[in-house]
């Protein structure tokens, strides 16, 4: 029997694909096949799993999605995420990122042999958190279960991956109730370590769900609650199908208490547009915002908003007009640099005139 191992190694196109530009082409399987075994979801049934245009994710916090890491192979690149608000994914909204996360065992496996060994595998936690500025209050919030998961423990097993239906329809939510095994129900290695709950796939169990292309990142549940206790990470398969499915697991006594990682991420004060440049700064909560007149002390002011220019004047020779650290000419409407920290940070240093203003749009 010849097992597969499929993460984000194979390169194939993008727009072919459907995949959205920010994710990487990501094969949790070389197969078409759906989330076989599965249905197609109500709202009601687990609503806090997201949409991210090319694999899933799940709220976590007010702010707060997980993922895969596999997905974001270049985390620093992100600056927008588009989730589903409900099962439809024709209705997305978009969120401005203030990071990216991948887990820094996945990114430097500082106690992995790179040969794909089972004796190996599991050592890498896929997983991924991303913080956003925006709230979603019509997204509900999923727990995280600290509390590890036992062989023989009903999971449902979601997300919004392929299906085997020609034309394709527009990606669906789906969901399959499960059980989980034991990782060495897939191969005859002394030990794997304890990285990864795993579910035998329609091979070994007939009518058992599996993962195709498209559910990375999402959510495993313990079935009809809202503990998250994994995340959706590969298949292991021969060319008859799937055999097993494995999800990067999240509780306190998984390989290098991803748990743990998480809540301190999350607990952590996020950085700002303004954070190291100037302080106090004033709320910019809607667009367009004029500043009148700012007064010859220092002002600082702060934005999450998406915004796109910005016009300045009245400023003398001695006193600067900085945007996100970069010196901004008040020479008429320009376009703003870059977001920082998921927006922009106005910054007018003391001086004349007391007449000097700026406003943005």
């Amino acid at each position: 029997m010849r097992y597969m191992f499929a993460l984000a190694a194979a390169a194939v196109s993008l727009a072919g694909c459907g995949i959205d530009s920010q994710f990487d082409a990501e094969l949790i399987d070389t197969s078409e096949d759906q989330l076989v075994n599965g249905h197609v979801a109500t709202e009601a049934e687990y609503p806090s799993a997201v949409y991210l245009g090319g694999c899933t994710g799940v709220k976590v916090g007010e702010r707060h999605f997980l993922s895969a890491a596999h997905c974001f192979s270049n985390p620093g690149s992100v600056t927008q995420l588009n989730v589903t608000a409900d099962n439809n994914t024709l209705n997305q909204v978009t969120l401005t990122v203030v990071s990216v996360n991948n887990h820094p065992e996945y990114q430097n496996c500082t106690s992995c042999a790179g040969d794909n060994s089972m004796s190996d595998f599991g050592l890498k936690p896929d997983v991924s958190l991303i913080i956003v500025n925006e709230l979603t209050p019509q997204i509900p919030i999923a727990e995280i279960d600290p509390t590890p998961v036992q062989v023989g423990d009903p999971v449902t097993l979601t997300g919004f991956g392929c299906e085997r239906i020609q034309p394709p329809p527009p990606p669906r939510f789906k969901v399959g109730d499960s059980v989980t095994v034991s990782p060495l129900t897939f191969d005859p290695a002394a030990t794997i370590p304890g990285g990864y709950n795993t579910t035998a796939g329609p091979v070994l169990v007939p009518g058992a769900p599996a993962l195709c292309p498209g559910d990375s990142g999402g959510p495993l549940f313990r079935t009809g609650t809202n503990q998250v206790v994994g995340i959706n990470a590969l298949v292991s398969g021969n060319d008859d199908g799937e055999i097993g499915n494995w999800f990067t697991r999240l509780d306190l006594q998984s390989r290098y208490d991803v748990y743990s990682w998480i809540e301190g991420l999350m607990g952590a004060p996020s950085a700002t547009p303004c954070s190291s440049l100037c302080s106090n700064p004033t709320q910019i909560t809607s667009a367009p915002y004029s500043s009148g007149n700012l007064g010859s002390g220092e002002r600082c002011f702060e934005s999450t908003v998406n915004l796109a220019s910005a016009n300045c004047g009245g400023f003398a020779s001695s006193r600067t007009f900085e945007v996100n650290g970069t010196p901004f000419s008040c020479s008429g409407p320009t376009s703003l640099p870059a977001k920082r920290n998921g927006g922009y940070c106005f910054h007018a240093s003391a001086g004349a005139n007391t007449w000097a203003w700026f406003s943005t749009w």
